[in-house]
């Protein structure tokens, strides 16, 4: 995420260190961006370009650049852009407070929220979501499925090869070639499961939003029973329980093809 930084070139410096500090202590990665120079002729180009590619806009020193005009130019463009402003009076006073705000924005929290505006439907709107999760679960199974199903035939292929003798020394090529499709096949495999518990829990954050405008919230609840997802021995995610076996799909391949080709080579240094 990259932030724009507005501040006078004499708080360059400690803008700049205090930011690289606030930086190591957010679990999220920004990227605060500062202009390399006013006195560039073209810096107006520059600083519109840098504040629409960044997300957010923080102006260090809130009561001095308000006393500049390159500052005043760069706050007015920030605002007509509705950049969301973080402003910074005084910033050992400030720095919890800036926290949260830059949480807020990395999360679009502002957005999510102004998404439930409109509680006219919200039961159905419920009923369909939970619909929806339940299909991505459906469609996980299916994906798991035809990913266990097409890496264990190109394993069985493989060794039907090697074992009636097909593949030799100058086909040996072949065996590499089924062993780099199930390690394709076994990183897409391990990608579309991270994707589908990301979506997944996206899902879930919106049943959980819904459930405060209802009457019960029994997602919620359950959620609570499991120790919301920070107790181990009551809850482990699937996601990260299916991500395992790709990997170990991945180990099986490799110590096929590296047992294969040593006892490929072995037997014909023998004979």
């Amino acid at each position: 995420m990259n932030i724009f930084v507005i501040h006078r070139f004499k708080n360059r410096n400690i803008a700049k260190n205090n930011l690289m500090l606030l930086r190591k202590e957010l679990s999220i990665r920004v990227n605060f961006v500062f202009l390399a120079s006013a006195n560039d002729k073209k810096w107006k180009q520059k600083a519109k370009k840098a504040i629409l590619s960044s997300e957010a806009v923080i102006i260090y020193n809130v009561h001095e650049c308000a006393e500049s005009h390159n500052s005043k130019w760069e706050i007015e463009l920030a605002k007509n852009e509705n950049k969301k402003i973080i402003e910074i009076s005084d910033y050992s006073k400030d720095i919890s407070r800036i926290k949260q705000e830059i949480i807020s924005v990395y999360n679009f929290t502002s957005e999510f929220d102004e998404c439930f505006s409109d509680n006219s439907n919200t039961l159905d709107l419920y009923k369909l979501m939970i619909d929806s999760s339940e299909k991505l679960i459906q469609r996980r199974q299916i994906t798991n499925t035809f990913f266990i199903t097409i890496i264990g035939v190109l394993i069985s292929i493989a060794g039907f090869l090697f074992q009636s003798q097909t593949i030799d020394s100058n086909t040996i090529f072949v065996l590499y070639g089924f062993s780099a499709i199930g390690l394709l096949l076994c990183k897409s495999w391990h990608n579309l499961i991270d994707n589908y518990g990301k979506l997944n829990s996206a899902k879930f954050k919106v049943i959980l939003r819904l459930e405060q405008q209802l009457g019960s919230m029994i997602y919620s609840a359950e959620w609570i029973a499991l120790g919301k997802g920070l107790r181990h021995q009551k809850y482990k995610s699937f996601t990260s329980t299916e991500k395992h076996v790709p990997i170990y799909f991945s180990v099986l391949i490799i110590a096929l093809t590296v047992t294969l080709t040593i006892w490929h080579i072995v037997s014909n240094f023998v004979y």
